[in-house]
């Protein structure tokens, strides 16, 4: 930290105490009125105690809101941040006036507090109501604030939801997709009329799958990968052993956001050399609320200039749902996407 930054601190705080202290005559006055400058001895004690009451609030306060703001950003739930915020700081609020009282009261006013609770009480009273609200108004500054910014953020996010649905609806009904999937099932049909008929299957649970998910946020792990499996399995009929796919996910509690395996999976495919003499390996598993979807890299030579649109898209999605971060590991031989499974839908 440079001199200038612990400078600045520095006189931040200095700011702080006078602006504390200041705060503490004016409140201390309202109180007390013309007494307050009756002697030294009261001006200096009442201003004291006001000062060490102002200060412990506004600090305490501060301390709690950041550390409570890191961890349930406003970004990201404003309802519960506020919620959070409001009432952890209200119970330091009532912790820190009687603490404060209490002190004040036996070393610097030389009263008993307990003798003297029943005259005690209405000034305490008096302070809470004053911080509260205080409180109050400055978390619902800040409530509206971010409130509005996650408003837009979501109604971006959900924009970034239906161009991905389309951009995967696109890739589904693209020519050279219908081409290939018409050419194996016209070859099955003469070969194999049992796998003609579940390559058709699997066909249409895929168009299914993806226009039953036009207004859904999250959807079961369990679902996805169904959607997955069948997904795999038209691209396994077409290139047959060039393809190795192996999932390997046992627990399929959770959610995760509609359609994001596919996507990774047309990756996958789309900007990989797929061939005999290269086959392309894909793995799927799950660490503890992690999806980790794993394959070795050949990329084709005219990669397509959308590579990483869809996975910055859903990736921006997670953010706004959850603190767990979408992660890209990308290697020389191999590429490895991890998203988070969420626990349960909110």
């Amino acid at each position: 930290m440079n001199k200038n930054k612990i400078l600045h601190k520095i006189l931040r705080q200095v700011l702080d105490i006078v602006i504390a202290y200041l705060f503490s005559i004016l409140i201390t006055y309202s109180f007390t009125g013309s007494k307050l400058f009756s002697s030294t001895a009261i001006f200096f004690q009442n201003t004291l105690y006001g000062f060490c009451l102002s200060i412990t609030l506004w600090k305490g306060s501060a301390l709690i809101g950041s550390y409570i703001s890191k961890k349930f950003p406003w970004s990201i739930r404003p309802h519960k941040t506020l919620m959070l915020n409001s009432s952890w700081t209200i119970a330091f609020t009532i912790v820190d006036i009687f603490l404060i009282n209490l002190i004040f009261s036996r070393t610097v006013f030389k009263i008993d507090f307990f003798e003297e609770i029943s005259s005690i009480i209405p000034t305490m009273l008096v302070e809470l109501i004053i911080s509260v609200i205080i409180t109050l108004v400055f978390y619902l500054v800040y409530f509206y604030k971010w409130w509005r910014v996650s408003t837009l953020n979501q109604i971006k996010l959900e924009r970034e939801a239906i161009q991905l649905r389309y951009d995967v609806l696109k890739s589904q009904v693209n020519p050279h997709f219908l081409f290939n999937s018409l050419s194996v099932l016209n070859s099955l049909v003469d070969t194999d009329a049992a796998k003609a008929k579940q390559f058709i299957q699997q066909f249409s649970e895929i168009y299914r799958y993806v226009l039953d998910q036009n207004d859904k946020e999250l959807v079961p792990l369990k679902d996805e990968v169904n959607f997955a499996n069948a997904y795999i399995y038209l691209h396994q009929i077409r290139y047959d052993s060039s393809l190795q796919v192996s999932i390997a996910i046992a627990d399929l509690s959770g959610f995760i956001i509609p359609l994001s395996l596919q996507t990774l999976l047309e990756n996958c495919f789309k900007h990989n050399v797929i061939s005999a003499e290269n086959p392309l390996t894909i793995k799927l598993w799950r660490n503890e609320d992690y999806i980790y979807i794993w394959n070795n890299t050949l990329e084709r030579k005219s990669s397509d200039k959308t590579n990483g649109i869809g996975i910055k898209i859903i990736s921006k999605r997670y953010e706004y749902l959850t603190q767990q971060p979408l992660q890209v590991i990308k290697n020389e031989n191999d590429f490895t996407v991890r998203i988070p499974v969420i626990k349960s839908v909110s």
